[in-house]
């Protein structure tokens, strides 16, 4: 039996007619390269971050199994929607969520460790439909309560349910085909990569690139599952291959990085200390020599560790950070708004590959 592991993130889940395409994209795979298919799925663009402004407004201080309760709704209506619009193919459907999924998590409700995973769950369900459908970066505690596995973690699920299946290959579907050299959205020129290595992805990710979870590629190194990047606009098309081999230099724009101020060194290397432990990166920009750290992704975790361990933040701010990553070597630059951001990466990434080298690949 072929079974695809397909996900599907929020930036395919734009409306209605979405949920429609996607649906029939899978009755179409069912018809001509699958026996079966696991689909995982985000919430619908932007509606996490609606959740998150909703629980903020009732407790400014919302956090743990309560915001897990209220975030995972996403997803949740997600699996509904697209259960829907499998329906009008007549397709056998079964769904799975954080609490019947198998993934046993730790406690941290909103970024969560996997302890264990349940491989029954999802193969019985197999066992009597063609599709099944799983809610995105959901599991839950040893007491049973929903958790979170972390922002835009949905990727993470995905190379799960492969590892559970025992494919092969992961496909992720988003609005651009793959994985390039800067955001082609932002910067004109931008390179599609074609293949590339898990390290140098992750490394994208902790930077905070927006390509795949890190976390999600980091597992998949460990089980060899092929990560193949897509996009279903305006057909489908492999963008990237994510596999053992392959680099680029790339040049990353972060528009949600933190700047966090430290009373001294001492306060900064029990923080550092606290950040490894947390696998939670942390950069120092080219120009800065005072006691900053600046976080590229969970912030937010970070932040409220630090308050718990004790550690005194003179300030919290947030920036917008350029990295250029080339033969493994980064170089972090600080800029004060988006537009002064852009035009650095422009002006970084023309270096590394000046227009006349190659055609520019558009998403």
């Amino acid at each position: 039996m072929t079974v695809k592991i397909m996900k599907f993130g929020g930036s395919s889940f734009r409306d209605a007619d979405c949920y429609r395409s996607v649906a029939a994209h899978i009755a179409s795979r069912l018809a001509n390269d699958s026996d079966q298919a696991v689909v995982i799925v985000s919430a619908m663009y932007g509606v996490t971050e609606s959740l998150k402004r909703l629980a903020l407004s009732v407790n400014e201080q919302c956090d743990g199994a309560a915001s897990a309760a209220v975030l995972t709704t996403g997803e949740i209506v997600s699996v509904g929607l697209l259960e829907t619009a499998l329906e009008r193919h007549s397709v056998p459907v079964s769904s799975l969520f954080g609490y019947s999924l198998g993934i046993q998590t730790s406690a941290g409700f909103n970024r969560a460790c996997i302890e264990n995973i349940n491989k029954t769950p999802l193969l019985n369900a197999l066992r009597v439909s063609r599709v099944v459908i799983l809610a995105g970066a959901q599991g839950a505690d040893k007491s049973g309560r929903m958790s979170m596995l972390g922002r835009n973690s949905s990727d993470l699920t995905a190379v799960v349910a492969a590892d559970i299946v025992g494919s092969r290959t992961c496909e992720i579907y988003s609005d651009v085909c793959g994985v390039y050299t800067c955001d082609p959205h932002l910067v004109k020129g931008a390179r599609l990569i074609r293949e590339i290595s898990y390290a140098s992805v992750s490394r994208m990710a902790r930077f905070g690139a927006k390509v795949l979870h890190h976390g999600a590629v980091e597992y998949a190194s460990t089980r060899d599952i092929v990560i193949s990047c897509k996009s279903l606009v305006p057909r489908e098309i492999v963008g990237t291959v994510v596999s053992g081999v392959g680099d680029a230099a790339i040049v990353v724009i972060n528009t949600s990085a933190r700047k966090v101020k430290f009373a001294g060194s001492s306060e900064q290397q029990v923080a550092l200390a606290l950040l490894d432990e947390l696998d939670i990166t942390w950069v120092k920009v080219t120009q800065d020599e005072g006691f900053d750290v600046y976080l590229s992704h969970d912030a937010d975790c970070a932040i409220k560790k630090f308050a718990i361990a004790g550690i005194k933040l003179l300030d919290v701010s947030q920036m917008v950070l350029v990295t250029q990553v080339d033969q493994g070597r980064q170089t972090v630059y600080e800029l004060k708004d988006i537009e002064s951001a852009v035009s650095c990466a422009q002006r970084l990434h023309a270096a590394l590959y000046p227009q006349e080298e190659l055609p520019a690949v558009r998403p």
